[in-house]
């Protein structure tokens, strides 16, 4: 699930080393935690927030193959 985040986010941001994720993982529920640089924070979001609304939606999808519940958050770094 991890990589398929990174996988998501790294084409969005000019520099692939500032973006990190955490997990957090209680009892089937994972939550993501990706901190993106200020200066990328709106490419990552989209116009109306359609680019994180689309990656979440992945996400999700992914989560229910694997029969767990996911959530995640954008954060800026």
């Amino acid at each position: 699930m991890e990589e398929l985040i990174r996988l998501l986010i790294e084409p969005l941001v000019t520099d692939i080393k500032t973006v990190k994720i955490e997990k957090v993982n209680l009892d089937g529920n994972v939550h993501f935690t990706v901190s993106v640089p200020k200066a990328d924070i709106a490419k990552v979001i989209g116009k109306e927030g359609k680019m994180v609304k689309a990656i979440k939606n992945l996400t999700k999808i992914r989560a229910i193959k694997e029969n767990v519940y996911c959530s995640l958050e954008i954060v800026e770094a």
